[in-house]
């Protein structure tokens, strides 16, 4: 069939990209003209008429046969199907490829690899390609969901765009005319995915392609940093940024300075995800506008500055800090949305295990002692201290925090802000806490000897202490302490628990669906035949509401080190992470506490070997 399309005139032509990009050339308007002239040319372009179409589907169907997808019988049921329900629906488009996915024999995936293997056109896969909001609002969206196609890019050659049905040159020829385009350089998508990516495309709204269009118009090389009036495009489109990144789920926004525009992207899931491109020129009126909301400097672009503000989302009331950090091309600019106060979880929801979940509860107890919480940067150890420390607030309790800085504000307690440069710093301010009477104390981290010894000790004097610190393991942030210069005996004596920890990310629910984990996923995690016939393998599909990702918010994966009698008395004498795996009891790794979730489908066989560590075995 791609031989015909290139002799028709008019339909697919070689793109001036190499030989697997086409040049898109409806005849739409040539046909027009000549249904409109008493006698149209002869030599004129004409739509394809049904033969052809069947023509083109029949050889769909052919690649769908031969790339396994289907056999020859369940191609001629399907083409006797589609000829039925062309016929009882009129002249609607019945495409064969809608039917094999409808009836179960192949899958999205499939049929867009046989589209572009018929007309030699690049298969893209959207969930992991950025799509700029700006340019693909360069059609209608009542257009691309009618047609099933969205604009990606827009290059010096014309537009780059993905359809889920490159043979409906009709559409084509729509986009072509809207745009005022000479050439299409198509692409081939799922139907799935376009749509998933025309909502996320709207879904920041049109005042934020109305904004950028009005700011890379109005902006000159002047400051605007007077500029406050709440109905600017600044204003509206910062407004649609942070509500569209609410709504996803967003944990951080990155607004980055580039050389040729402003990258935006959003941390989903704890993976960072393009969203959208601005003109260079409206970088400095978003980031002064940041730095007004926020209480930061605006006349400073050669620090870096900190500050944090409150925003409201569809009623809801929603705390955000707010980083800047000069740059090469400008200040770039962080924004980390946090937790609201009545969003704090409950630790029965951060994906303990029953008999975990039970260790901590009983620590959070007893009226002293220390609890340290261990993970690197981004493996939630931030929200099991709140959950924890929310378990623990009553009246007959004194709470102070000590926070570098206070990310979520709980009612009823103490919380304080650390500020190395007025010299209020960890060990300052936990001396000053101590003379407040406190039951239960939160030290955000422990950074250095001063800070670990008084938490130590004050978890000796009849003090609740709560803290973390950066290690892979339980085991070793023990050992780390050590490491501080801290006396083995002091650690064994202060410490009750140790808990490590890491985020996988959930299956989604509304694509879940059966797994066969390969064979190399398994070996790497050391699974057996038995634990996999027990287990319930799943993974998402892909759909709207993860947006194709697979994946649809996280839970922890746990590792919890209770510091019992016969632990003290070994890790006194020999202060080695051996000495603490030895000896600890009801210690469950963290791989396998995440292999659990796997086991019961709330996570996949892939996600556990992504983020869980193993050493490498010691050779013999």
């Amino acid at each position: 069939m791609l031989d015909t399309l290139r002799r028709r005139p008019g339909l697919l032509q070689p793109g001036p990209i190499g030989a697997d990009n086409y040049q898109v050339k409806s005849p739409l308007s040539a046909s027009r003209k000549a249904a409109a002239a008493p006698t149209p040319p002869s030599d004129g372009p004409s739509l394809p008429s049904p033969r052809h179409e069947r023509t083109m589907r029949r050889r769909l169907g052919e690649v769908l046969v031969s790339h396994g997808v289907i056999d020859e019988i369940q191609l001629d049921e399907l083409l006797a199907e589609q000829a039925a329900l062309r016929h009882a629906d009129g002249a609607g488009r019945i495409r064969l490829g809608q039917l094999v996915v409808s009836r179960g024999l192949g899958s999205e995936e499939q049929v867009a690899e046989a589209l572009g293997d018929l007309l030699a056109l690049d298969v893209v896969d959207l969930s992991t390609e950025p799509v700029d909001p700006t340019v693909a609002q360069l059609i209608p969206r009542s257009m691309a969901e009618r047609f099933g196609l969205i604009v990606l890019a827009r290059e010096n050659i014309g537009l780059r765009l993905a359809a889920s049905d490159p043979t409906n040159v009709l559409a084509l020829d729509d986009v072509r005319i809207h745009t005022r385009e000479r050439s299409l350089h198509v692409v081939v998508a799922t139907p799935t995915q376009i749509a998933a990516q025309i909502k996320r495309v709207w879904s920041i709204g049109d005042d934020a392609a109305d904004a950028v269009q009005l700011l890379s118009i109005e902006h000159d090389d002047s400051d605007d940093d007077d500029e406050t009036t709440d109905q600017t495009p600044t204003v509206r489109l910062l407004d649609a940024l942070l509500g569209d990144a609410v709504r996803v789920g967003a944990s951080d926004i990155h607004v980055e300075p580039q050389r040729d525009g402003v990258r935006i992207r959003y941390r989903i899931d704890g993976l960072l995800r393009d969203m959208m491109t601005v003109p260079r020129n409206a970088g400095p009126s978003m980031i002064s506008r940041m730095k007004i909301i926020s209480g930061l400097d605006i006349s400073e672009r050669r620090v870096p500055q900190d500050g944090r503000t409150r925003i409201s989302v569809d009623g809801t009331a929603i705390d955000a800090r707010v980083s800047t950090l000069p740059a090469i091309h400008g200040e770039k600019v962080v924004i980390r949305l946090l937790t609201a106060t009545d969003k704090v979880p409950d630790p029965a929801s951060l994906g303990l295990l029953p008999e975990q979940l039970t260790i901590l509860q009983r620590s959070l107890m007893v009226s002293q002692g220390l609890i340290l919480i261990t993970g690197p940067t981004g493996s939630g150890k931030t929200n099991t201290l709140y959950a924890a420390i929310n378990q623990v607030i009553t009246p007959e309790r004194n709470v102070v925090t000590l926070e570098d800085p206070v990310e979520i504000q709980l009612p009823g307690i103490t919380q304080v802000n650390v500020n190395v440069r007025s010299g209020m710093t960890f060990a300052k301010g936990l001396r000053a806490i101590l003379r407040q009477d406190p039951d239960v104390v939160l030290v955000g981290e422990i950074r250095d000897k001063e800070t670990a010894e008084l938490a130590l000790r004050a978890s000796l004097t009849g003090h609740l202490v709560l803290s973390t610190v950066h290690t892979n393991g339980a085991a070793q942030a023990l050992t780390r302490l050590v490491d501080m210069d801290i006396p083995p005996f002091l650690v064994a004596s202060s410490l009750n628990l140790v808990v490590a920890q890491r985020l996988v990310r959930r299956i989604c629910s509304e694509c879940s669906e059966p797994q066969v984990p390969s064979d190399e996923i398994l070996a790497a995690l050391a699974v057996d035949l038995d634990t996999l016939a027990q287990a319930n393998p799943r993974r998402g599909a892909g759909c709207l509401k993860c947006g194709m990702t697979g994946y649809r918010g996280r839970l922890g994966a746990f590792e919890l080190l209770p510091v019992t009698t016969k632990l003290r008395r070994a890790f006194a004498h020999d202060p080695t992470e051996e000495t603490l795996l030895t000896a600890g009891s009801g210690f469950i790794p963290l791989q396998e506490a995440a292999l659990q979730h796997a086991i019961a489908g709330r996570t996949t066989f892939e996600e556990v070997l992504r983020v869980t560590q193993v050493d490498a075995p010691e050779p013999d």
